[in-house]
């Protein structure tokens, strides 16, 4: 195997391409972008459109070409046609590392336009390495993820089949992947997908978790009225549209099985909730859920007491209640929303902030305080009672 010292790279500045780009360039290769932009400083730039040949000046040595460009608005024999083309001419210029980014979602009969038009291009590019990606999510809040992201923040969501499941890879791991492939690592049809199945309403659920500290409820809805629904959304302002491609796409998707291609790769994939713990969005709403139950514990959080907070949960965000907390704080603390409140609890009374409040004022001031404080939770106990299972 022999490491790819070039990549030449096109869709470079796209969400997946992106991050290939800045990882290459960390690992000391040389890239050249082949498209209508530049690329990021350290890269090279060649003007190029899909559908056009293979830039012949580019040198063939120790290069490995990864092809990330789409174009959505071409027809399906002008999309093939123009990756042939490049790939027939990479080939020509002595690129032997040629690298397809295809999808999940490929197949002769896919329901969605763009899964079939991915297998179709396979099949053309027969000596390639296609790599069937599946669910990408983390990184910037853009393409699919963004979406996803977008949809979690709503406060009711209806949904095709929220049972079908997904495979859920992150962005670097899929990264990993790509550069193993241009490595020479593994060639042909490769699935590069998370092993495990996870619903895809399961996936909605943990993005809402994770990073909005809620729970998503969602309503299962048929085919058409999803389609319908995609169409609303493209004529309503303030709420995120949705392409029907991306739709059917999920309502044709199929498992896929990657352990094998996973291994060959060398990519090892971790679980999404863990993943998504240590994303920019997941710890600001772990460091938000420490604010809220540290100020239900009495004290006003600082830095230091929210990253206390934060290291005791490296598992990220739980649904926190839109309810108040003293109206459904367990009982007990064998449930998560329990535990995490008595975590917090601790924290408070074993700070300098939790100390001065608890010898705040004079003796008969703290009596009263505790008696009020004694009041409203017997107040709240029927509450607790009913909410507090949850």
């Amino acid at each position: 195997m022999t490491r790819a010292a070039h990549l030449i790279v096109t869709g470079g500045t796209g969400y997946i391409g992106a991050a290939l780009v800045a990882r290459a360039l960390r690992e000391g290769r040389t890239v050249t972008l082949l498209g209508r932009r530049p690329g990021p400083v350290g890269t090279h730039h060649v003007t190029w459109a899909l559908g056009d040949r293979f830039p012949a000046h580019i040198p063939g040595q120790h290069a490995a070409l990864v092809h990330l460009a789409h174009d959505w608005q071409a027809s399906a024999q002008d999309s093939i046609a123009a990756t042939a083309r490049l790939f027939d001419g990479a080939r020509t210029a002595g690129i032997t590392t040629r690298v397809f980014i295809s999808s999940q979602s490929a197949r002769e009969h896919a329901l969605n336009r763009y899964g079939r038009l991915k297998w179709a291009t396979e099949q053309r590019i027969g000596d390639a390495a296609s790599l069937r990606v599946g669910l990408v999510y983390g990184g910037t809040l853009t393409a699919m993820y963004g979406l996803l992201a977008k949809l979690a923040t709503l406060p009711l969501l209806p949904m095709i089949e929220p049972h079908r499941t997904v495979q859920s890879i992150h962005l670097n791991e899929v990264v990993d992947g790509i550069l193993a492939a241009a490595d020479g690592q593994a060639g042909g049809v490769r699935a590069l997908a998370g092993p495990q199945q996870v619903a895809f309403g399961d996936v909605l659920r943990l993005l809402a978790r994770q990073y909005r500290g809620r729970r998503l409820p969602i309503i299962p809805v048929p085919l058409s009225l999803a389609l319908f629904a995609c169409d609303m959304t493209a004529r309503l302002p303030l709420i995120p549209t949705v392409d029907r491609e991306r739709v059917l796409g999920l309502a044709g998707t199929e498992p896929i099985d990657s352990a094998a291609d996973l291994a060959a790769l060398g990519v090892a994939v971790r679980p999404m909730g863990e993943r998504l713990a240590r994303e920019p969005a997941g710890r600001r709403a772990l460091l938000a859920e420490g604010r809220a139950f540290l100020r239900h514990a009495g004290i006003a959080p600082t830095p230091a007491l929210l990253r206390r907070y934060a290291r005791a949960w490296p598992e990220g965000a739980i649904a926190r209640p839109r309810l108040p907390l003293r109206w459904c704080e367990p009982l007990g603390s064998d449930t998560p929303l329990g535990r995490r409140l008595r975590v917090a609890a601790r924290i408070a009374e074993a700070s300098a902030p939790g100390e001065a409040a608890l010898a705040a004022g004079s003796r008969i001031a703290r009596l009263a305080r505790l008696a009020a404080h004694g009041a409203y939770d017997a107040l709240c106990l029927p509450l607790r009672l009913v909410l507090g299972r949850a």
